[in-house]
């Protein structure tokens, strides 16, 4: 068996061999890299290698890496290790596949960490003759069917890749890292229990403000709109008496009635627009009220103090005219 074994290899050798004027790849070149090396030995008992296999593909691999003596580690981390796993367990899947029994299933794996572990830094002539020494071993234990098969699998997957798996494991990934100076405001301290309020009041109290807000907002409108109907009003006052202005003398009745009718027609029109707006501000107030009546307020808790709305401002002195009295005693002409 040990010379049908050698021969099986050395045919593989010959196949390979064509390669040597491509490869470019050399045991120097790759010294000074830290190469990635498992532990001498790598043994899976033929109990976990059941349970490896009866499990779901990312299963099974975090099985096999703890049947290994690995640490749980992140694949996006360590993804070197994550490949050198995939690889162990892809071999041992394809002895399981095939029917290999449970001790030979086992000795794949050991043999392919074995030529992981020894063909690093060598170029792919080198590599293939580390496997036909190491595989001697192996291949009186998994018999001349299983060792070719496995051969053959070997030679189609880690040997037509070889040089990527070179590339992997014998260089350092050029690691990207990024620093920002973060400004980190933590969270104020927690009332105290006695300071606390139940969530209740909070609501009754969270509702009743914003309806007070509004509130205040609305009536902030209202006496906006009323000081502009005063400085309307006061203008027109201003615009029916001008006509008076620059006049000599006595003025003609027309021209007094003219006056009298404007000043009539823009005080009436100034008390409409006043009288509406209170009217709608009595409306406001009153919904505004109902809205309030309408929360359900707890037993013991204060209606919050609404805020403070703008003052009133004064409303602007009629305008004096021409013929009105100086004064409240003055005499009539």
């Amino acid at each position: 068996s040990k010379k049908v074994a050698e021969s099986q290899t050395f045919s593989i050798f010959s196949q390979f061999k064509s390669l040597k004027s491509r490869e470019t790849c050399r045991g120097q070149q790759v010294s000074g890299s830290r190469c990635f090396k498992m532990a001498a030995t790598v043994t899976v008992t033929t109990d976990h290698a059941k349970i490896i296999a009866g499990q779901p593909a990312d299963e099974g691999k975090k099985s096999l890496a703890k049947s290994l003596g690995w640490q749980p580690y992140n694949p996006e981390d360590n993804m070197r290790q994550d490949i050198l796993l995939d690889y162990l367990y892809d071999n041992f899947m394809f002895a399981v596949r095939k029917g290999f029994p449970w001790p030979q299933a086992v000795l794949c794996v050991e043999l392919a960490a074995d030529m992981q572990r020894e063909c690093q830094g060598l170029p792919l002539v080198e590599a293939i003759k580390q496997y036909s020494t190491r595989s001697q071993p192996y291949a009186h234990r998994l018999g001349d069917r299983n060792f070719k098969m496995f051969t053959d699998q070997f030679f189609q997957s880690y040997m037509q890749h070889y040089r990527l798996y070179q590339y992997v494991f014998g260089r350092d990934r050029d690691s990207w890292v990024s620093q920002y100076d973060l400004l980190v405001e933590p969270p104020p301290g927690p009332m105290l229990f006695k300071e606390g309020k139940s969530f209740k009041q909070w609501d009754y109290e969270r509702q009743v403000v914003e309806l007070q807000t509004m509130e205040a907002e609305r009536r902030k409108l209202r006496e906006a709109q009323k000081q502009n109907l005063e400085e309307e009003g006061s203008k027109l006052i201003q615009e029916a008496f001008s006509k008076l202005e620059g006049v000599e003398g006595p003025v003609d009745r027309e021209t007094l009635a003219s006056v009298v009718g404007d000043s009539i027609t823009a005080h009436v029109t100034v008390t409409r627009d006043q009288l509406r707006t209170s009217i709608e501000e009595v409306q406001d107030n009153l919904e505004f009220k109902l809205e309030k009546n309408k929360i359900p307020k707890p037993a013991g808790v204060k209606t919050p103090t609404p805020p403070v709305s703008g003052r009133r401002r004064k409303s602007p002195e009629r305008p004096r005219t021409r013929g009105s009295a100086s004064s409240t005693g003055g005499k009539k002409k």
